[in-house]
């Protein structure tokens, strides 16, 4: 437990319908998993959950984070407590510059700056003037990804969850993206890679895959759950009677 991200007979609910339906999920220390499932299926809802976006509110279960129960903490303390969320859609934050960002990163962990800061947008195909921009704003919706992932660099957290990453990048920088994750895995982050395309697991082969399906997760497996979707779809998982299939694949 020490070293896990656990998620526990967890139940969401925005005003009053249930989003995330009595979920189970644990991610240890150096694995990566990955959250797929349709849209609307309860994925963001999940994630906004373990951030502690007000509007989510959990109704049922745990969140673990090394011991800690993240659910008596507001979302600024479970982000020192090592947790990280990167947005679907990451919010433009005007008057703030990504320079004037990443020395508020530094102060909190108590560093003069950033380390090796020019090799670090260097490697997302970045010029060192991104950092004069200000946050996420008129950004492309790639760049916005490249600035959460900067953001994920910064903080070194112990345990991310990466919403939609793949969403908006050419194959370049997507293969970029996957190579700073699977890097930070090796060197011991847990990461939740949420997506409902397959495209990002052909660069990432998680350790574990969970389908979402109405809030409850469906089944949980290995790689040869994605090739199942691409050749079904994820309509193989919505009904009692494609248990015999389901369980060919967990």
């Amino acid at each position: 437990m020490e070293h896990s991200l656990i998620i526990k007979n967890l139940t969401v609910a925005v005003g009053n319908k249930e989003v995330v339906k009595d979920v189970n999920l644990e991610i240890r220390a150096g694995e990566i998993h990955a959250l797929m499932g349709p849209n609307g299926s309860g994925k963001s809802s999940l994630a906004y959950a373990v951030a502690g976006h007000p509007e989510y509110k959990v109704t049922g279960g745990k969140i673990l984070l090394g011991g800690t129960d993240l659910l008596l903490l507001p979302p600024e303390e479970r982000a020192r407590a090592g947790l990280f969320l990167s947005f679907q859609e990451p919010p433009e934050v005007g008057g703030v510059s990504m320079n004037i960002f990443f020395k508020t990163i530094a102060a909190e962990k108590q560093e003069a700056e950033i380390t090796n800061q020019e090799a670090l947008i260097s490697r997302l195909g970045l010029q060192n003037s991104f950092l004069q921009r200000f946050l996420n704003e008129g950004f492309s919706g790639g760049e916005k990804k490249k600035s959460e992932i900067l953001q994920f660099l910064a903080r070194s957290p112990k345990f991310a969850i990466f919403d939609e990453i793949d969403s908006g990048l050419d194959v370049d920088s997507l293969q970029a993206v996957a190579n700073i994750i699977k890097n930070a895995a090796a060197e011991g982050a847990g990461v939740l890679l949420i997506s409902h395309a397959p495209r990002l697991f052909s660069r990432i082969v998680p350790h574990k895959i969970h389908v979402l399906m109405g809030g409850r997760v469906a089944v949980s497996g290995g790689p040869d759950i994605v090739a199942s979707i691409e050749r079904s779809g994820y309509g193989i998982y919505s009904s009692s009677s494609n248990l015999a299939e389901i369980a060919s694949v967990a």
